[in-house]
């Protein structure tokens, strides 16, 4: 990222190094909020995937699993401010054949993956191959263990052939799904709807439990089985939206976790209990205001709020930068 907020990519002469990647941002932002995660993936035997395996160590992240890749090399995205008024971020990744694409149903732990709680994935994985194969395996191992099974979409056009092809597999994982989390922007281009209610009717599959939307400062609407409604954001002085849909979602997971129940509709899983409109209102309430905390400062993981900070946030009558 450009070290000075107010200088685009082209503008800046010196960049500084950050940690991020959907599912690294949300394996670290659970362990900031007390939950055990772990990381599972490939990363380059080089510099950067290094310095990736030091970061989630040392925020509690078990990174036991992370797999290091000699023939690629990690992935590289640089990311800058658009709009200083709305902290709007843009992004120009160097991927092509990275090391995350290399991750092979070889490479996984069948029997430590199983002995998780969640499995929670994203679709980038899918656009290529090996990677593509060990995801949906993963998933079925998952399932089959009676892991909740949450999916982020995570729409990157340049890394599929195409947009037919980019669309097809991202919807692929809908009906393998317990959660499924978009944006907006995913949602219309998944379904080419305007409107985001008929846009969510036509994407949900009766093996889903919870669809959210999240609606950037807006907030974000839900769809379960036996109800949906909007819940609105929080007003905040926004630095960059890097990350804030990833602090979004380690919320979710870590309010699955906590809110455990002895019976669930989730075989396998004594979990969320998914047929409550008013628990599902009150988790997306926490996970707007993660949302918008990361959003007050820079950088993906150091922005990524705590338990206390979180808190802190909550009882502040109307949220402001912290």
């Amino acid at each position: 990222m450009p070290a000075r907020r107010s200088q685009t990519l082209q503008q800046a002469s010196l960049l500084r190094r950050v940690a991020g990647g959907a599912t690294a941002n949300v394996s670290v932002g659970l362990a900031k909020l007390g939950c055990r995660a772990a990381f599972l993936g490939k990363v380059g035997a080089d510099p950067l995937g290094y310095f990736l395996q030091e970061t989630l160590s040392s925020a509690g992240v078990d990174v036991s699993h992370m797999l290091f890749e000699s023939a690629a090399n990690t992935g590289l995205a640089f990311a800058w401010v658009d709009d200083i008024d709305t902290g709007e971020a843009r992004y120009l990744f160097y991927r092509g054949n990275s090391a995350h694409y290399c991750l092979s149903a070889e490479d996984l732990d069948k029997a430590w993956l199983a002995s998780a709680s969640i499995l929670q994935y994203g679709s980038l994985l899918l656009a290529r191959e090996p990677s593509a194969s060990a995801t949906r395996l993963a998933i079925k191992i998952a399932r089959s263990a009676g892991l909740l099974c949450v999916y982020d979409l995570n729409l990157r056009l340049p890394a599929w052939q195409d947009a037919g092809a980019a669309r097809a597999g991202m919807k692929s994982l809908l009906e393998l799904s317990d959660v499924v989390k978009l944006n907006r922007h995913e949602l219309a281009f998944l379904t080419g709807e305007t409107d985001l209610e008929r846009g969510v009717k036509s994407i949900w599959r009766e093996e889903n439990q919870l669809l959210i939307v999240t609606l950037d400062r807006e907030g974000c609407f839900f769809r379960s089985r036996k109800a949906s409604g909007y819940i609105p954001g929080y007003p905040v002085q926004v630095v960059d939206t890097v990350g804030c849909g990833d602090a979004f979602m380690a919320v979710l997971l870590a309010r699955f976790l906590k809110e455990r129940k002895s019976s669930s509709s989730v075989e396998g899983f004594a979990g969320f209990d998914f047929e409550n409109a008013d628990l599902i209102k009150d988790v997306c309430r926490y996970a707007n205001a993660a949302g918008a905390l990361t959003a007050t400062r820079a950088g993906a993981i150091p922005a990524l709020p705590g338990r206390l900070q979180l808190s802190r946030f909550l009882k502040t009558p109307f949220p402001v930068q912290l």
